[in-house]
């Protein structure tokens, strides 16, 4: 019965020990809050603001979060002028339209969502802006 608890005893402290050292070494999971600025002609006041909210953010995609990336998605959604769902540098956008649209006179208002999750990892980044787009 000894040699049994002894043999217990030990299998316990090896998984103890297993799961301590594999928790050290973990990334560190971040959390991104912040926001992004870019310009573009077909925007009424041409000025952009994008917000950027993440959480938990592996250090390996914590480069989606950077104002290069996040330009990039939105000056490709600017250029196009879009009202449907589009997948570009990783991330899923999805446009509302706010306020005018095809035979209105006032300009269209849309907001935009892009979610970004990590394949490998519990990463969501996400991307709001709202644009009122020039009618010229």
């Amino acid at each position: 019965m000894k040699r049994v608890s002894l043999a217990l005893a030990g299998a316990l402290a090896c998984l103890l020990l297993a799961s301590v050292g594999t928790a050290a070494a973990m990334p560190t999971e971040g959390i991104v809050n912040s926001e992004c600025n870019t310009t573009s002609k077909n925007v009424i006041g041409k000025k952009v603001t994008i917000v950027v909210a993440g959480k938990n953010v592996a250090q390996s995609q914590m480069r989606f979060a950077e104002c290069k990336i996040v330009n990039k998605v939105a000056n490709k959604l600017l250029s196009l002028r879009i009202e449907k769902p589009k997948v570009t540098e990783g991330y899923r956008c999805t446009p509302t339209v706010l306020t005018g649209g095809e035979g209105t006179v006032e300009p269209q208002k849309v907001r935009y969502n892009c979610l970004f999750r990590g394949a490998d990892t519990a990463t969501e980044i996400r991307l709001k802006f709202t644009v009122t787009y020039n009618t010229d």
